[in-house]
């Protein structure tokens, strides 16, 4: 195969997905690292994306990618093909994903292999995690590789599986000159929510592009808004193909509540929480599908302990105040609004919403705020 060909074929995918080492590294201290996180967290909040693709190491994901295509993928061809990473599209990509609305936090960080790890939860009503391996060189910490949770390998691993497809698919040498043009109009399409012109170019698209991996998990992203039916058919199929991946647990959540088995779906956000070693969000989503499955009780539960380890995670926060008024429990509903409405970001129209259905809870909140004000004076 040609190298254009295969440049050209991969860049599909890194417009999608965005998604030489002769330097020695260096460990990688448990502070150099927290100082990356924080250097992390403040560039998504700024929405620099700049900032973000500097902390690439582009070198060592470019090694990665050549020890995984394997010799027959020549270094000359990886290195043209970085060319789209060192674009910094990825970081613009995860800026926009997070938008004004979506939160990007670090979850936790630790060790593995003597390398220190990061992992930043990313969440704007659908959720994904994303695990940074350090390094350090010329006394810089860079990102080596990044772990994405909703494809389940590293972004190395993702570019090195596409060269090697390109190299090993003879057709892929006969793919439509408007191929790339498509492709990035359905992404556009899906950045603008037409979801439905985004299918319908999807399926024009050739066989040997939709069955790559990478393309299935965006098909399901354009699927998850083409009603329940096309999502669920979507998730099983990939189920049914990659039925070990460790992606599954995350992917597969909503495909069992749309099935109504809570349990598996409880096992699924269980299982994700295994793999990460602990995220206390994630009994937001236990607390919902408790929900859905009329278990108030757990709902509960979990929605208190929600509230304890993440009080600044505003729909938790509401949904808990949903549940105290709808228990009619004021002497926790109460308080919890008058906290509430102390921040910034308080949803006031929900609020608003709340008092017009439930008007005993309107007047004990006024009372409540009465009384601090007469305390006051």
């Amino acid at each position: 195969m040609n190298y254009n060909t295969t440049i050209r074929y991969l860049l599909l995918s890194c417009v999608l997905f965005a998604v030489s080492c002769s330097e020695p590294e260096k460990p990688v201290t448990k502070e150099e690292a927290a100082k990356v996180a924080t250097a992390l967290t403040r560039a998504i909040a700024r929405q620099d994306a700049d900032r973000f693709n500097n902390l690439l190491d582009m070198d060592a994901i470019e090694k990665r990618i050549q020890d995984q295509a394997g010799s027959k993928v020549s270094r000359q061809l990886v290195a043209r093909a970085m060319k789209t990473l060192r674009s910094g599209d990825y970081g613009k990509e995860i800026v926009r994903t997070v938008g004004t609305k979506g939160t990007y936090e670090l979850v936790k960080q630790y060790e593995k292999d003597n390398r220190q790890h990061l992992i930043f939860r990313l969440y704007n009503d659908q959720l994904n995690y994303h695990d940074f391996e350090l390094i350090k060189k010329r006394d810089q910490v860079k990102i080596a590789d990044m772990f994405v949770y909703t494809t389940g390998e590293n972004i190395s691993t993702t570019l090195a599986e596409t060269l090697r497809f390109a190299d090993e698919h003879e057709e892929v040498a006969d793919l439509p000159d408007n191929t790339l043009t498509n492709v990035q109009l359905m992404k556009k399409h899906v950045h603008e929510g037409n979801y439905e012109l985004a299918d319908s170019i999807f399926k024009t698209l050739p066989a040997v592009i939709r069955e790559q991996k990478v393309y299935k998990i965006i098909y399901i992203n354009i699927a998850s808004e083409l009603g329940n039916d096309k999502y669920l058919a979507a998730l099983t199929k990939l189920q049914q193909e990659y039925p070990n991946a460790p992606n599954m647990y995350l992917l597969m959540i909503d495909a069992y509540i749309l099935k109504k088995d809570y349990a598996a779906a409880q096992r699924s956000v269980n299982g994700l929480d295994s793999l990460i070693n602990k995220d206390p969000f994630l009994d937001y989503y236990r607390a919902l599908i408790c929900k859905q499955g009329m278990d108030n009780v757990n709902k509960l539960a979990y929605l208190e302990k929600l509230h304890q380890n993440l009080p600044g995670f505003d729909a938790g926060t509401l949904e808990l105040l949903f549940a105290y008024v709808e228990d009619e429990k004021w002497d926790k509903a109460v308080p919890l609004t008058l906290q509430y409405r102390k921040s910034k970001k308080a949803n006031t129209e929900f609020l608003e919403t709340l008092y017009l259905l439930y008007p005993t809870f309107k007047k004990k909140v006024d009372a409540a705020t009465e009384d601090l004000h007469q305390k006051s004076h």
